[in-house]
């Protein structure tokens, strides 16, 4: 079954990307990465973790706007009895990460 999970997780982050990427015409969005793809149990809902180089807040707002376009496409592209409602929700770890490192090294410094 985990097996099955993470297939479906590949398709849809693959397909999400590619839909994104080549058939909605809002250039605003901006360059993304998919970071990753949380499907529910009984996949009606995936929460799509997204990560900008710039204005993230700004471009997950503009892809859940997109979001029911993405998914009617997706629909088309997969095969499974259900397609899931889709999220997208901004993926901060790697500010975070900045952040953390930032903080470690400051008290590095005033350890010396």
């Amino acid at each position: 079954m985990a097996n099955k999970a993470g297939r479906l997780k590949a398709i849809i982050s693959k397909n999400i990307k590619d839909i994104c990427e080549f058939e909605l015409t809002n250039e605003k969005i901006g360059f993304f990465t998919i970071t990753d793809v949380v499907v529910s149990d009984d996949h009606s809902y995936a929460k799509v973790y997204v990560s900008f180089l710039s204005n993230g807040q700004e471009g997950v707002e503009r892809l859940n706007r997109a979001k029911g376009y993405v998914r009617s496409s997706l629909a088309k592209k997969i095969d499974t009895r259900r397609v899931p409602e889709i999220t997208f929700v901004l993926d901060d770890s790697y500010e975070k990460q900045k952040h953390l490192e930032q903080i470690i090294k400051d008290a590095e410094e005033d350890l010396k």
